[in-house]
């Protein structure tokens, strides 16, 4: 594997957990610097210093409580990304089609059975929170609109996060976006190929480009969700993102047009 490409299941493929891990440090230091630098003025100003040994001395004290406030909020701001998040309880028959397609996904992805949460929204649409514990959110929509199979195809694309060691970088890069107002309404070159990553590897494990392809079909037709309390880049379809429909019409031509060599290693 280089630092620029990887294989999954047989396709070459950008590397978008390096360029992640980049991201997360560019934005870990932007957090450090600025918390350090209102430190320093916080405490030059309340002591009124001069001269250059006390400046010095604040300084290092800026960097220093700079650091502390960036780790502190690195552990805590990302379980908080979704607490404004409109939560509900799935009906009986919604939890049971989850977990025996859960059972199935785990088994062929090799990750450990993860938690699916359920959010009140009408939108087709779902994304994965979280570090040491992981969950999928998936909108009411999802659940009326979707098939079977089609939702399958959706928790697939959505567990591939967990499969590709994303989920954490992501919500490392979510969290701090939404701290420097990032979310936008323009998604990057590498939010577009970490897109099209997922959306394949979806189809990799269910066997049926088909129904992926339906997933973002229903996904723009429902488009009614303006902004939510993530970054409308973490989302399947990102929500409030200018020229959203030729981005979603490129990715579903790319799964019906591609040549799959399903179980390619």
């Amino acid at each position: 594997m280089s630092s620029d490409s990887m294989s999954i299941w047989g396709y070459d493929t950008p590397n978008v957990r390096s360029a992640r891990v980049r991201q997360v440090i560019v934005r870990l230091v932007a957090a450090w610097l600025v918390a350090g630098g209102i430190a320093v003025i916080v405490l030059t100003l309340a002591f009124g210093l001069t001269g250059i040994l006390p400046v010095a001395v604040t300084i290092v004290a800026g960097v220093i409580i700079g650091l502390l406030i960036t780790a502190v909020a690195t552990v805590i701001g990302p379980a908080r990304l979704g607490r404004r998040l409109p939560w509900v309880e799935p009906e009986a028959a919604d939890r049971r089609r989850i977990d025996t397609l859960l059972s199935g996904l785990g088994f062929q992805l090799g990750i450990p059975v993860c938690r699916v949460a359920v959010v009140a929204y009408p939108m087709v649409n779902a994304a994965v929170l979280g570090r040491k514990e992981p969950v999928v959110v998936i909108t009411t929509g999802a659940l009326r609109e979707l098939e079977t199979i089609e939702l399958e195809a959706l928790l697939a694309r959505q567990l591939g996060e967990l499969r590709l060691g994303l989920v954490g970088l992501n919500s490392l890069v979510a969290y701090w976006d939404q701290v420097f107002h990032r979310a936008g309404r323009q998604l990057s070159d590498w939010q577009r190929a970490e897109a099209v990553l997922l959306d394949r590897l979806g189809v990799s494990v269910t066997r049926y480009p088909p129904a992926m392809a339906a997933v973002l079909e229903k996904a723009l037709a429902s488009r009614s969700v303006p902004a939510t309390s993530l970054p409308a880049w973490l989302w399947l379809c990102p929500v409030g993102v200018e020229d959203l429909e030729s981005d979603l019409a490129l990715r579903e031509q790319l799964l019906l047009d591609e040549v799959w060599t399903i179980g390619a290693s």
